[in-house]
């Protein structure tokens, strides 16, 4: 049975149809019926209904499997002068081919999504894009392209400013170029840009699962992920924790879990942001 035959018919919403693929096919094959689904989708022009629908199918999604870490969809958050003191240059070396693959993936997807002689389903291809790539990733090489290419009039003001809230390292992109049109590219940028804030994805960048509730001495845990498990009980992993009254304030931790107990150490304190680096780091290491 092909995954076109396997979507299921009659129902109300798309969120209503990942729920019923889960529960007849498994998760991961769901996974791959709703990306089958939006496929069918990108190469023609379809009515408003339908493209609700398509856009329940991928939020339902999106934010069933954002806790769930495809290790291609990470992003190492370092430079090549700090992952190199860090013996981390083949990870550094890896997230470069890893944006090389976006760039073109999102190029093949606009070319694809051309349905009728200079009309396109860009909202498809963003949403196949981030499905295939995640958030971080294509937000990232869209930042990247738009940063090099401020002086173009073709950009849109509205998207340019939306881009530069993300932190580009422009030497550590690799050949992330865009060859699409400008004006492709920006109509693509803007259906991102509408699905990041509808989708509140901004909860979704960090890889894991958002945390309530657990204190260590004095600070709350907010994030964590487990990235490995020997399936006898112990399992390991890293965390993300925030006490707003210490001089520095956030904190990731790596953690094993003992006859279901944490027990957090090797933290790295600092700001906000010095936090989310090292998570993100650790968790591309750990899963790459």
């Amino acid at each position: 049975m092909s995954h076109e035959d396997k979507q299921i018919v009659g129902c109300e919403n798309g969120a209503e149809m990942w729920r019923d693929n889960v529960l007849s096919y498994g998760f991961d094959e769901a996974v791959i019926i709703s990306r089958s689904y939006l496929d069918l989708n990108l190469k023609r022009k379809h009515p408003k209904d339908e493209r609700q629908f398509c856009h329940e199918v991928f939020a339902a999604t999106y934010e069933s499997t954002a806790g769930k870490t495809n290790p291609r969809k990470l992003v190492y958050p370092y430079d090549f002068n700090t992952a190199e003191k860090r013996g981390e240059t083949d990870y550094y070396h890896n997230n470069r081919i890893f944006n090389t693959e976006c760039a073109r993936g999102i190029d093949n997807l606009i070319k694809d999504s051309c349905y009728k002689s200079d009309f396109y389903n860009l909202e498809i291809a963003a949403m196949l894009a981030i499905h295939d790539y995640g958030f971080p990733r294509v937000c990232m090489v869209l930042a990247f392209n738009y940063l090099n290419k401020q002086r173009d009039a073709r950009f849109t003001a509205a998207n340019m400013k939306w881009v530069n809230g993300f932190p580009v390292k422009e030497k550590d992109f690799g050949d992330a170029w865009l060859q699409a049109h400008a004006t492709l590219i920006d109509g693509f940028c803007w259906h991102v840009r509408e699905l990041y804030q509808n989708l509140g994805a901004e909860y979704f960048v960090l890889p894991g699962n958002e945390e309530h509730g657990e204190f260590v001495k004095n600070v709350k845990i907010v994030r964590a992920i487990t990235t490995s498990n020997d399936g006898n009980g112990f399992s390991t992993g890293y965390a993300i924790g925030h006490n707003p009254k210490a001089v520095e304030p956030w904190v990731c931790w790596q953690f094993a879990v003992r006859d279901g107990e944490r027990h957090y150490n090797w933290g790295i304190y600092g700001c906000e942001q010095t936090a989310i680096d090292a998570y993100n780091a650790r968790v591309f290491v750990a899963l790459n």
